[in-house]
């Protein structure tokens, strides 16, 4: 019941190797995939049956998420039973998901714990399947709630006063002081969830502000941009700072800080987000936009580059996503709160704006 990170048409569910055509990896139906992979599609199929009066999309995508929440149940009572201990009705529901599953084993292929890369979207939709559709995915508030209650208590750290979101295990007792730009959708999400149900979720708003300082401080930088992923580096007194990885120092313009941003404004009428939000634009417009009139963006490739002409520091790339989401929750962030309003619009994770589908008086 769980989808495929890549199939070769031609082939079809064939155990035979196939080249990925994108990146010359030798592929197989079933390889691993990620969570987020498997966890990502509900909205989209969810819209699609809506759109099409087909039953089909939205049922697929259901069965995949049932079938993942079946697969870390049963983790866990493996786990359990490995530790000796009894097995219980309560402690088979398990709320801990791995990044990495095979969609043909079903079963996870590591213990890894992130909403980073390989977990964000999964962790995002638990959430939005229930507000897109709050009549037939009503199960899955608690779902989520359950969930993002037990993944924090994982990767949430607090590095001398400076939260941050890092990688943990099933069995890990504190997460490793990394943090990667991806985690920054995690703001706006618990803000999303704080919105929806004020009185079960104030902490969730209280996680959310602290969590956005952090990725407020990513921009800290040189040039005003962030980097891919931060060390999170602790000093003999004061909060520890968040330094751009060796490795990772580059920016994509990723838009992550820009939805949290987006979506706390709406919810706080905090103006220190439009006022942050003006800043990274600033910086996108110095440091990565192409000299000349109707030119376009780069990447840019070191968020510490103090030299004195930006074209020494660009990178032939440039993501679809920049336009896609980073752009676009720039301008939204600016927009008064009556274009597009969060309780009329759920967005996907490639930030799709769809119309909430069921509204309240529910019936059959």
């Amino acid at each position: 019941g769980l989808p495929a990170s890549v199939i070769n048409p031609g082939v079809g569910p064939s155990k035979t190797a196939f080249v990925n055509p994108f990146n010359g990896n030798k592929c197989r139906y079933g390889d691993p995939t990620t969570l987020a992979e498997v966890g990502s599609l509900q909205l989209e199929m969810q819209y699609l049956s809506h759109a099409t009066g087909d039953p089909r999309f939205a049922q697929q995508a259901d069965k995949a998420m049932q079938k993942i929440i079946e697969i870390a149940g049963a983790e866990q009572l493996g786990r359990k039973s490995r530790n000796a201990r009894k097995a219980t009705a309560q402690t088979s529901v398990n709320r801990l998901f791995a990044t990495d599953v095979h969609p043909r084993e079903s079963r996870f292929t590591s213990d890894r714990v992130s909403m980073g890369s390989g977990g964000d979207s999964f962790y995002e939709y638990l959430l939005k399947q229930y507000l897109l559709r709050p009549y037939t995915m009503r199960d899955m508030r608690q779902t989520f709630a359950d969930t993002i209650r037990e993944t924090l208590e994982k990767v949430r750290g607090n590095a001398q006063g400076t939260v941050f979101l890092g990688q943990a295990t099933f069995s890990s007792s504190e997460p490793i002081k990394k943090m990667e730009h991806l985690a920054c959708f995690a703001p706006g999400m618990l803000a999303l969830a704080y919105e929806s149900d004020p009185e079960n979720h104030r902490q969730s708003l209280v996680d959310a502000e602290a969590i956005m300082e952090s990725c407020m401080a990513m921009y800290a930088t040189a040039t005003g941009l962030a980097a891919e992923s931060y060390d999170i580096v602790v000093g003999k007194t004061g909060p520890a700072k968040l330094v751009p990885s060796n490795t990772m120092k580059f920016s994509l313009l990723r838009p992550e800080t820009m939805e949290s941003a987006f979506v706390l404004w709406r919810v706080t009428g905090n103006r220190k987000y439009t006022d942050f939000g003006w800043r990274v634009f600033t910086a996108i417009e110095k440091h990565s936009r192409l000299p000349g009139k109707g030119s376009g963006y780069t990447a840019v490739a070191d968020v510490n580059f103090r030299g004195g002409n930006p074209e020494m520091n660009r990178l032939d790339r440039l993501d679809s996503f920049f336009f896609a989401e980073t752009l676009k929750y720039l301008y939204l962030l600016f927009c008064p709160p009556c274009v597009l309003p969060l309780s009329d619009y759920v967005f996907t994770t490639e930030a799709h704006p769809l119309p909430v589908l069921e509204r309240p008086p529910f019936s059959q």
